[in-house]
């Protein structure tokens, strides 16, 4: 119900968290998988999530800034690597503001870890591998604890951004919303978690070599992702009431 892109997710949380007195926030959506052993039904539950759409455009011909990562565009060019005019941009880190704590400059956020505990303990769930009577995954989906994520304000559908947030960001996983919701949780001090279904390969072609050309699979992927939310649910129920009966 939050919405597309980041913002509106980040509105909608700080609305819930000022209008109800919330224990916590569980997300699900649907995602683009950069990462190859992810497969269309998948769906995720992140340990960290980063934005990846807020950069600094570097000059040409500027030099490299130590640790923090890169994308060099000549790297991109064909036949062969070389210059090029837009030169690289530099991912830049979040600036987190918390009650009673100076502002930190955060690029991983991490999910609350006792919601993560909970939630991988999930990972034997049951989940729907056909999306009608006649067009089913060739493979049974499955829930894979412990990825990251990347948000933007971008729909990823590209074969090499793709590989390039994998192999220098290892990246699982690419969205528009998840980050912020997790910023925001952050910066009240109210838990979250996030799952995420894939619903497409964000440009790496998996679904064409699968024979799923021109089939949508995002409401399965959606699905599973409910599926997974719904259970986390519950069981978070669950140890609330077994921890209320101890202290009585």
């Amino acid at each position: 119900m939050s919405g597309e892109l980041t913002l509106n997710a980040g509105m909608t949380v700080q609305i819930l968290v000022d209008t109800f007195d919330i224990r916590g926030v569980v997300h699900y959506g649907i995602a683009g998988s950069s990462n190859s052993s992810l497969n269309i039904g998948d769906v995720s539950i992140m340990k960290y999530v980063a934005f990846t759409g807020s950069w600094k455009w570097k000059e040409y011909e500027s030099e490299a800034s130590g640790k923090v990562t890169e994308l060099k565009f000549g790297d991109y060019d064909l036949p062969t690597k070389g210059e090029n005019l837009l030169a690289k941009i530099k991912f830049t880190p979040q600036q987190l503001y918390t009650n009673g704590k100076p502002m930190q400059e955060v690029f991983w956020l991490a999910i609350e870890l006792k919601w993560y505990e909970m939630a991988a303990s999930l990972k034997d769930l049951e989940l729907i591998q056909c999306l009608n009577e006649t067009y089913c995954l060739p493979q049974k989906p499955k829930v894979v604890a412990g990825l990251r994520g990347a948000t933007a304000d971008i729909f990823v559908d590209n074969a090499a951004f793709r590989d390039f947030l994998f192999k220098k960001l290892y990246v699982s996983t690419v969205d528009e919303e998840s980050s912020a919701v997790v910023l925001t949780c952050l910066s009240n001090g109210v838990p979250s978690v996030v799952f995420r279904g894939v619903s497409d390969t964000a440009g790496g072609g998996g679904g064409e070599s699968r024979g799923l050309t021109g089939l949508s699979f995002y409401s399965l992927a959606a699905v599973n992702a409910f599926i997974v939310a719904v259970e986390f649910i519950a069981l978070v129920g669950s140890v609330s009431d077994q921890n209320t009966a101890s202290n009585i």
